[in-house]
């Protein structure tokens, strides 16, 4: 006998939690707009004097940001300026019208009745002349020692720029003012250097990379007053079917110097050695010639190299 068992289905009544109600207009407001429900909040706190307080500051939030932009391209317009003045200025100064030329400013500028101190510097001149007589003395001077910080530094007039931009107009001028206070200026360090390569010459003519004898007349054309002269050449590599790396050397032109022209080629090398200028003079006073000058030379060809890297 079978018995047949009826199941019961057990239905739970789901009980009711208790939550906090909101409208649905309210809960839209909330979560759709917050920023602007509690600026009301806050604003409805207020006063009306804080209020109109709060308007003024608002409105001067838009001036101060309009004077900002104002400042900024006030800035671009200027070191655009200066850059166009240190074009002049860097070159004027290494040029042998230097004197000539800063001393025909200086009366123009006592002709236009701006008074200038005999003393006044190059820089300062070339400013007040462009900057005219009502321009404060401390701004003229400020100027001035951009465009003495940046010969000071070598910066071209392409850098010009960025340089600036980089560095900060404050800073330049900082690092200017403590140059000019000390004994010895770049300028002096870089005559100091100069006279080492010079001195690395005369020990490298000892065993010259290439000698030959030639008639007195030909080589008048070819050196300077000081007996220097310039060679320019070339390498190929000769196919000798080894391992080893032989090259063909040809001497092309050889090139009398001028005095500008030797400044300038003895500055590149100078300036690699301008910052360590003691260790060298040391050494040509304390070492072997044979030690200090291929250390020298060493050094020489490497920053010559590392130079021509970066230019190409």
């Amino acid at each position: 006998m079978t018995t047949k068992k009826t199941a019961r289905k057990v239905v739970k009544k789901k009980v009711p939690t208790k939550t906090k109600t909101k409208s649905k207009a309210l809960v839209t407001t909330v979560v759709a707009k917050p920023k602007q429900t509690k600026l009301a909040v806050i604003n409805a706190k207020l006063t009306p004097a804080e209020a109109l307080a709060s308007e003024w500051i608002a409105k001067l939030k838009q001036t101060k940001s309009r004077m900002e932009i104002l400042n900024h391209t006030y800035n671009k317009i200027l070191y655009v300026l200066l850059k166009e003045t240190y074009s002049v200025y860097s070159e004027a100064v290494k040029s042998n019208l230097a004197e000539k030329f800063f001393g025909a400013i200086w009366n123009q500028l006592y002709k236009n009745g701006i008074k200038v101190q005999k003393n006044t510097p190059n820089a300062s001149l070339i400013i007040r002349y462009i900057c005219g007589a009502d321009v404060a003395t401390k701004t003229v001077s400020d100027y001035a020692k951009v465009l003495e910080n940046a010969d000071y530094n070598n910066i071209t007039t392409e850098d010009f720029l960025g340089w600036l931009n980089y560095k900060k107009m404050n800073k330049v001028i900082e690092e200017q003012r403590a140059i000019a206070n000390n004994i010895e200026t770049r300028s002096q360090r870089m005559s100091r250097a100069r006279l080492v390569i010079m001195r690395l010459i005369e020990a490298r003519e000892t065993k010259p990379e290439f000698s030959w004898t030639t008639t007195a007349w030909q080589a008048e054309k070819q050196i300077s007053e000081n007996g220097l002269w310039l060679g320019i050449g070339n390498a190929h590599r000769v196919l000798d079917g080894g391992h080893n790396f032989n090259a063909k050397m040809n001497l092309i032109m050889l090139l009398p110097y001028n005095k500008e022209m030797e400044k300038r080629l003895l500055n590149i090398y100078a300036e690699a050695i301008v910052d360590s200028v003691e260790k060298w003079e040391k050494g040509i006073d304390e070492l072997e010639e044979s030690i200090w000058a291929e250390e020298l030379w060493e050094q020489l060809v490497g920053a010559g190299y590392e130079e021509s890297v970066k230019r190409a």
